[in-house]
């Protein structure tokens, strides 16, 4: 091989090297944003779960049709869904007041409060799609207090909030089709999930950080 030409591919290694590590970063460090979510999403990606539930048409646009749930969702499933995303925040203003069917046919209303149990919002779920209403989640958020950044990795989850997290992973990306089967704590401090299908069938297992709440691999 020529000098010249070992010198290139020497250099397009060099640079190829250079691109990965700050993008592998980025996908390491972003726990509570779209990192997280990707690892997540990868669990039940071959089952067709991927959290893609929204189309764009040919202009880039958000699509009309939702993906709707096999089955529609429950209000104990919204309660655990809001949970989640309360124990993701780490706030400790808020809880959940209540969950009910709301007079809106197919919709279920969450009932958010403080801590001397004033109401403070209300946020609603469509229960076909098992998704907040268009602009719920970014109320919600608002009403959070921002993750903190320097502190994310020092929390550590307690087993009966790993099951919640655990359970709204599966009832958020498995549509009503899957079901979280069993979760139990390994030896080196994570969690192992199992997901069942209707009939109680494994069709997927899961390793949980306890730290992050999400899966390590």
């Amino acid at each position: 091989m020529k000098r010249k030409t070992s010198l290139k591919i020497a250099a397009a290694l060099i640079a190829s090297t250079l691109i990965a590590l700050p993008v592998a970063s980025a996908y390491a460090g972003s726990d509570g944003h779209h990192g997280g979510r990707m690892l997540e999403q990868g669990q039940f990606k071959e089952f067709g779960f991927d959290g893609a539930h929204r189309d764009h048409d040919k202009r880039g646009m958000f699509g009309k049709q939702h993906r709707e749930r096999a089955t529609p969702l429950s209000v104990d499933e919204a309660r655990i869904l809001v949970d989640a995303m309360l124990l993701r925040s780490g706030s400790d203003d808020l809880k959940i007041g209540d969950a009910l069917l709301s007079d809106e046919p197919g919709k279920i209303d969450v009932l958010l409060v403080n801590g001397a149990g004033d109401l403070v919002d209300v946020v609603t779920f469509d229960a076909k799609k098992g998704r907040l209403d268009h602009g719920e989640r970014r109320s919600l958020r608002k009403l959070m207090p921002r993750p903190d950044k320097e502190a994310r990795f020092d929390r550590s989850f307690t087993d009966a909030q790993m099951n919640t997290l655990a359970q709204a992973m599966v009832i958020r990306f498995g549509q009503g089709e899957l079901k979280l089967g069993k979760i139990a704590e390994t030896d080196r401090g994570t969690y192992v999930a199992t997901v069942t299908n209707k009939a109680g069938d494994i069709v997927r297992e899961m390793e949980l950080s306890r730290v992050t709440g999400r899966p390590i691999s």
